[in-house]
C-alpha cells in the first residue's frame, strides 16, 4: 500500500504529461488550404472552409478550426474568403494542336479573304520557308459567307505551298503549288471527303477525309517542336485552372512524348487519351499491349472516332438536306461494317469509344451501332463527342444503353447565327440540347474543343448557363430551355468529367483520398451576377497539391 502511494503521483503526472502532449500534438502535412469557400461537390455538395494536403492527396476537410488545431504545414494558403473547386477537367480538346498552332498564321481575325491575303503576307518570310500554314478562317463571319477559293493565293504565293486550315478542322484551302505537290489530278475521288471543282478548275477547297491528301505532305513537327508545343498548352491551361485535358486525337508517338515529359515533371497537367483511329494505335495498344494503359497522371483507354464533320463546311450528316444548300445532305466519313468491327474490337479489350458526331443522322447511325454492340445494362461509358445535331426519337438510346453525352456549350453560342442558315428553325431546335441530354443519364461532360474554341472553361460555364456568347447575344439566351443550372454546369466540368474519364475515385470533388487539384476564382461562379462572370479570373491552379499558377 506505501508502494503504491508512492508511485501513483509519478504516474499521474506522466499520464497528464502524455495527455496535454496529446491534446497539443498536430499532424503534419504538406498544405493546408483555409478560410474560403471550398465547393466539395460531392453527393451531398457539402462546402468546407478548409482542407489539409499530404502526400498529393486531400486527408481531410471541414472547418478552419476543425483543420487548423488539428493539422499544421510550413505551407497555408489563406484564401481571403474567395471560392475554390474541383480542378477544372475540358472534356474534349485538342491540347498538341493548340499549342503547335503558336508557330502557324493566326487566320482568326480577318474579315474577309483580302485580310486573309495581307495577314499572311506579313508573316515572316524567314520562318515560312517551302510551307505556309496558317489557321482559325470562318467565311461564316464575313459579309459574303461563300466559299472562297484559292485564286489570290495563287497569285500572291505561287512558289509556296501555302496551307489554310478553316476554325473547325473539317477543311483546308490549299494553294496550288500545295495542290501540285500532293499529286492530285482531277480525276481524284475520296471516300469520306470531297474536293471542290468548279469550272473544270480546284478551288483548292478541300474537305473531311480529302484533307488528308494535302495533309500527308506538310513537314511533320518534331519532337523539339511538340515539346514546346506542349509546355505552351500547358502553361495556359493551368493559367486557365484546367488540370485534366481530355485530349481527342493523339498517335502513340504522342502518348509516349506525353509519358517521358510527365515522368521528367516538365508537364504536370493530367491527360486522358484518346488515341486516333488509326492502324499503328489498333496494332500497339490493342493487339501488343492489349489493355488500357493508366500512371498518375495519363490515362490511354479510349479510341477516338469520326462519324462525320462539321456544319460550317457542310460535312454534317444530316436526315435532310441542308436548308442553304438543296441537295446536299453531308457524308459519312466511316464505312458503317468497318466502324463496328473496330467498336467490337475496343469492347473486347476494355477500351473505351468516344465518337465525334454532329449531324441528326450521324448521331442516329453511331448510337444504331453502339446499341447493337452494348448491353442495356453496362459501365462502359461510351461517349459522343458533340451531339449537336439529335432527333427527338434517338435521344432515349442514350439512357438505354448508359452513353456519355460529352458537349462543348461555346459551339452552341458561336453557331446559332449560321446554323439557323444551315438547318432552319424547326430543326435548329434539336440542336445543342444539352439539358434533354443531361436529363437522359443525368450525366453530360463539358469540354471547349480549343482550339476551336476559346480555351477558357469560365466561356464554356457562361455558354452553358446563359446561352450567350460573350457579347451577351442572344439577349434573352439561344434556346434557353436547354440551358444548364450553374451547378450541374460546375459538375459537367469536374465531376462528371471524371467521371466520363473513369477516374471518378481519384478526381472531380473536394474528397478524403482524392488528388488535390483545386482552382481558386476571384468570383464565386455559383453565386455571381451573370454580368460579372465573363471577367473572373484565376487566383490558384494547384496539381497534387503543388501550385501551378498563381495570380
Amino acid at each position: 500500500m506505501i508502494h503504491l502511494k508512492k508511485i501513483l503521483p509519478n504516474k499521474l503526472i506522466l499520464l497528464t504529461f502524455l495527455f496535454l502532449i496529446s491534446c497539443n500534438y498536430k499532424i503534419e502535412v504538406d498544405l493546408i488550404i483555409h478560410n474560403g469557400i471550398l465547393y466539395s461537390l460531392d453527393d451531398n455538395n457539402n462546402i468546407h472552409e478548409a482542407i489539409a494536403i499530404k502526400n498529393n492527396d486531400i486527408i481531410a476537410t471541414g472547418k478552419n478550426n476543425q483543420i487548423l488545431n488539428k493539422f499544421q504545414s510550413i505551407k497555408k494558403i489563406d484564401l481571403k474568403g474567395k471560392a475554390m473547386y474541383p480542378g477544372f477537367i475540358d472534356a474534349h480538346c485538342h491540347f498538341l494542336a493548340y499549342g503547335l498552332q503558336t508557330e502557324m498564321v493566326d487566320l482568326s481575325s480577318a474579315k474577309s479573304f483580302n485580310e486573309i491575303i495581307k495577314i499572311l503576307k506579313k508573316f515572316d518570310k524567314t520562318e515560312r520557308e517551302k510551307w505556309l500554314i496558317g489557321y482559325g478562317w470562318d467565311q461564316n463571319q464575313w459579309k459574303e459567307k461563300e466559299w472562297p477559293n484559292n485564286k489570290l493565293l495563287n497569285v500572291n504565293f505561287s512558289n509556296t505551298n501555302v496551307v489554310i486550315y478553316r476554325i473547325d478542322g473539317h477543311a483546308l484551302m490549299a494553294n496550288r503549288a500545295a495542290i501540285k505537290n500532293s499529286k492530285i489530278n482531277f480525276d481524284t475521288i475520296i471516300e469520306g471527303g470531297y474536293i471542290e471543282k468548279i469550272n473544270n478548275e480546284f478551288t483548292g477547297i478541300f474537305i473531311d477525309n480529302a484533307m488528308d491528301l494535302i495533309v500527308e505532305n506538310i513537314p511533320k513537327p518534331n519532337d523539339i517542336s511538340k515539346k514546346r508545343a506542349l509546355i505552351k498548352a500547358q502553361e495556359d491551361c493551368f493559367s486557365l485552372g484546367l488540370t485534366t485535358v481530355d485530349i481527342a486525337g493523339l498517335n502513340k508517338e504522342d502518348v509516349d512524348l506525353i509519358d517521358r515529359l510527365q515522368k521528367t515533371k516538365e508537364l504536370k497537367i493530367k491527360v486522358y487519351a484518346m488515341l486516333s483511329d488509326n492502324q499503328e494505335n489498333f496494332d500497339y495498344f490493342i493487339d501488343s499491349v492489349g489493355t488500357p494503359l493508366k500512371t498518375e497522371k495519363l490515362n490511354v483507354r479510349s479510341f477516338k472516332f469520326f462519324a462525320d464533320g462539321s456544319l460550317g463546311s457542310r460535312g454534317a450528316c444530316l436526315l435532310k438536306s441542308y436548308s442553304d444548300k438543296k441537295k446536299s445532305f453531308g457524308m459519312l466519313l466511316q464505312e458503317e461494317n468497318s466502324y463496328r468491327q473496330k467498336l467490337i474490337k475496343l469492347k473486347e479489350y476494355g477500351f473505351q469509344a468516344c465518337t465525334h458526331a454532329i449531324g441528326d443522322s450521324t448521331n442516329r447511325t453511331v448510337l444504331n451501332s453502339y446499341a447493337e454492340i452494348l448491353k442495356k445494362s453496362n459501365d462502359l461509358r461510351w461517349r459522343i463527342e458533340h451531339v449537336q445535331c439529335i432527333d427527338q426519337k434517338d435521344l432515349g438510346r442514350f439512357r438505354d444503353y448508359n452513353i456519355i453525352p460529352s458537349v462543348q456549350p461555346t459551339h452552341a453560342t458561336s453557331d446559332f447565327k449560321w446554323a439557323l442558315l444551315r438547318l432552319g428553325k424547326n430543326r435548329l431546335l434539336n440542336c445543342y440540347r444539352y439539358q434533354s441530354l443531361f436529363e437522359e443519364n443525368n450525366i453530360i461532360a463539358l469540354g471547349t474543343d480549343f482550339p476551336v474554341e476559346e480555351i477558357n472553361p469560365i466561356n464554356t460555364f457562361y455558354a452553358a448557363v446563359f446561352r450567350k456568347n460573350k457579347k451577351g447575344s442572344p439577349l434573352n439566351g439561344f434556346q434557353n430551355s436547354e440551358a444548364l443550372s450553374r451547378l450541374n454546369a460546375i459538375k459537367g466540368m469536374t465531376i462528371w468529367a471524371a467521371l466520363a474519364n473513369f477516374e471518378e475515385n481519384e478526381k472531380g470533388t473536394m474528397e478524403i483520398g482524392k488528388c488535390a487539384d483545386f482552382v481558386v476564382l476571384d468570383n464565386d461562379i455559383l453565386k455571381e451576377k451573370e454580368a460579372s462572370i465573363l471577367n473572373t479570373k484565376v487566383i490558384y491552379t494547384i496539381v497534387d497539391g503543388s501550385v501551378v499558377f498563381s495570380n
